[in-house]
């Protein structure tokens, strides 16, 4: 009796699995997946000093996995109706829009991700340039490229009149969109399987018994359409008209308007708050309030400190970075230059070959750590540094943490990984560690080698 309850369990089980159902069974387990972490990583001290938060990662989370809910429910009702499948489409297109949701609406991660890309990016062309001294155990004639500005996030998209041509307006839509190599060079997985999870069951629910798929989808993309054409022009319209606006206020400012200047861009930087990445956006600000015998502060701090940016003073330039930074702790942009002001003060002590003390430049690239945290261009000069004066411990100790940092990275960079690994094979041949030394030198050399796990890394 037993026996025939199981075989009539069995026949109904494989009576109710057909291909359908297998397709939406695997986007469902596909769209719940994808929520198990954040969609954007960043290193959580470098977030915490910056005051960031990912609430609209983590909220965005919530759409997918409802719908992977929903999902198994009617697959198991057997619901496949137009609303089912509008309701998918609706969800994927909202997924897809993420990063343009989180760009303009968490322009610090977006200044964080461009920044440590651009990092990332000298740093291995320095590696690069430099590869004969770089491997020399000692680096005594070694000298350090200094950093660029800043890189902002999203900033005005119209800077002249030449906003119609065909570069411009290409830089315009993928603006919109938020698809930006820098920004995806920290975005998880999991948002490509959310993606994916969508793009599955839609395809399951297209497989029709009669064969009508075709005719189905092109029902379904009467219906959608139009809303995604009045949904793109809303985007446009959102994002164009903010820059616009602040294109003409140079105009207002050119005109000595500087009471309109002030209350419209302070009215810009609520509606778009991309432009709080743009040094230019918070310096015409500044002025505009200083001329208008209504000064900001911070702002007249920041424009002191750009002016002696500018000039390469940057002993003037910490000074006023650090005074704006203590009136408005969550100007973000001002972090970034206060940073890139202390790390040039550490390069131009360290590239004095004439005069060189490595224990000044390591203390000044340690002050830029304390203010951007993670910075990828002072923990590599300051594990140069180490090494140079022959520190090969906390040299050793710096690499690590380059290495702990390149793990946020979608593919982390090779040749600094590889420096970062050679200065702890130093390590270990310094301290007799030979085993160790030669599996470090591997991984400095072979990128598959990568995942050994040593001691220090567990």
């Amino acid at each position: 009796m037993p026996m025939k309850i199981v075989l009539r369990l069995l026949n109904w089980a494989s009576s109710q699995v057909n291909r359908q159902r297998i397709i939406l069974l695997v986007g469902s387990l596909a769209l719940i997946l994808s929520t198990r972490s954040v969609w954007y990583v960043l290193p959580p001290d470098t977030l915490e000093a910056f005051g960031v938060s990912l609430a609209i990662a983590n909220y965005y989370r919530i759409i997918p996995f409802l719908c992977g809910l929903l999902g198994l429910t009617f697959m198991v009702w057997e619901v496949r109706g137009q609303a089912l499948r509008l309701l998918f489409w609706s969800g994927l297109l909202i997924v897809l829009l993420f990063p343009c949701f989180q760009v303009t609406w968490n322009p610090v991660t977006t200044f964080l991700a461009n920044n440590y890309y651009s990092q990332n990016a000298r740093v291995d062309r320095h590696v690069e340039r430099n590869f004969s001294e770089i491997q020399a155990q000692w680096k005594q004639n070694i000298v350090l490229d200094e950093p660029d500005i800043p890189e902002p996030s999203l900033n005005a998209l119209i800077k002249n009149s030449g906003f119609l041509q065909f570069s411009s307006i290409e830089r315009f839509i993928t603006n919109i969109l938020g698809y930006n190599v820098n920004f995806f060079a920290y975005i998880s997985l999991n948002w490509a399987i959310a993606i994916l999870g969508f793009s599955i069951y839609l395809f399951g629910l297209y497989l029709d018994k009669n064969q009508r798929a075709l005719e189905l989808f092109g029902r379904d993309m009467k219906n959608l359409l139009p809303w995604i054409l009045v949904g793109f022009i809303f985007l446009s319209i959102s994002i164009l008209l903010p820059n616009i606006i602040h294109y003409h206020l140079n105009t207002s400012y050119a005109k000595g308007d500087y009471r309109f200047v002030q209350s419209m861009s302070k009215t810009l930087a609520t509606l778009y708050p991309p432009l709080q990445g743009d040094n230019f956006f918070w310096e015409r600000l500044g002025k505009a309030g200083y001329y208008h015998d209504q000064p900001d502060n911070s702002l007249v701090e920041l424009v002191k400190g750009l002016e002696s940016y500018r000039r390469k003073d940057w002993v003037n330039a910490e000074t006023h970075f650090q005074e704006s930074l203590i009136l408005q702790p969550k100007n973000f942009l001002v972090r970034g230059y206060l940073a890139s002001a202390i790390l040039n003060q550490g390069i131009s002590e360290f590239n004095d070959l004439s005069n060189r003390n490595t224990a000044t430049a390591a203390n000044s690239f340690e002050r830029v750590l304390t203010v951007f945290p993670n910075h990828t261009e002072a923990l590599y000069d300051l594990m140069l540094a180490k090494a140079v004066g022959g520190e090969f411990d906390k040299s050793a100790d710096t690499a690590l943490k380059i290495i702990e940092n390149q793990k946020y990275a979608q593919r982390p960079r090779s040749a600094l990984l590889g420096q970062a690994y050679l200065h702890l094979a130093w390590k270990g041949f310094k301290d007799k560690d030979y085993q160790n030394a030669w599996l470090r030198y591997r991984q400095s050399v072979d990128d598959s080698a990568w995942k050994i796990v040593i001691e220090e890394e567990e």
